[in-house]
């Protein structure tokens, strides 16, 4: 199968993904069995709270979304509408029914907080990183693919039942979402060239030397501090995810 044949986020789970997958579902589903006997030891008064919790974030949610939409420019048809066509390229691809709105702020402006309770609601563009690739058709939709799998996979049904993420198992959700990303780029080298971007920049990423960041990533997974370093660091090394990308266009 190539690239252009991959049409679902499913297609682009990578293989450290799926071997985290089993023991993430097991843990989850006890916390779900856990959840169940609460609400019915209460009598339904946790659930109760639960509903009353999600409204008040949902809430908080929305409000948030605005104030970054307040920092910044919302696209749209008329507002960067390369940004636009784009994004509805990705949907189309990945069959997403509604399109997330998407916020471009400066770096400058970015409110941690913010994001934080928008991220399942948006896709936020940092206009530095947007002036590197807004005229790199592949790049952009390698971009939007990736944040696009994120709010899909992250927020959806799985994401829902996944109460229980380990920072290991965000790390893999990167490299299938990196995964999206290139199969909507159409190519390894735009994949390629958005990871290093997001590295170092617009101005010093053509000057990367990938086998270098490979070793990078091999050294600092590796021995005993490795060890701790893959279960707290929720976003892969970048050499590790140029090699995530190899195989999985040697898989496709």
């Amino acid at each position: 199968m190539s690239l252009n044949q991959i049409a679902s986020f499913r297609q682009c789970v990578c293989d450290e993904e799926r071997r985290q997958r089993f023991g993430v579902t097991l843990v989850n589903l006890l916390l779900w069995l856990l959840i169940v006997v609460a609400v019915a030891a209460t009598l339904g008064g946790l659930l109760i709270l639960v509903l009353f919790s999600w409204i008040i974030r949902s809430i908080v949610s929305e409000y948030q979304v605005r104030k970054l939409q307040a920092l910044g420019a919302t696209v749209s048809a008329g507002q960067l509408p390369q940004v636009h066509e784009a994004a509805l390229e990705v949907c189309r691809r990945f069959d997403v029914k509604h399109m997330p709105r998407i916020i471009v702020i400066s770096s400058g402006e970015t409110n941690a907080f913010a994001v934080r309770f928008a991220r399942k609601r948006i896709v936020l563009m940092l206009s530095e990183l947007l002036e590197g690739i807004i005229d790199d058709p592949g790049q952009l939709r390698a971009l939007l693919a990736h944040e696009i799998c994120h709010i899909v996979m992250d927020y959806g049904g799985r994401g829902t039942f996944e109460i229980y993420k380990p920072a290991r198992y965000k790390a893999a959700r990167e490299l299938t979402c990196d995964n999206a990303g290139l199969a909507a780029a159409g190519d390894l080298t735009s994949g390629k060239d958005l990871i290093k971007k997001l590295c170092v920049g617009n101005k010093l990423h053509d000057r990367l030397a990938e086998p270098a960041l490979i070793d990078e990533a091999r050294t600092i997974y590796s021995g005993l501090i490795g060890w701790f370093v893959r279960r707290h660091l929720s976003h892969p090394p970048a050499g590790a995810r140029l090699a995530n990308l190899e195989e999985f266009v040697n898989e496709a």
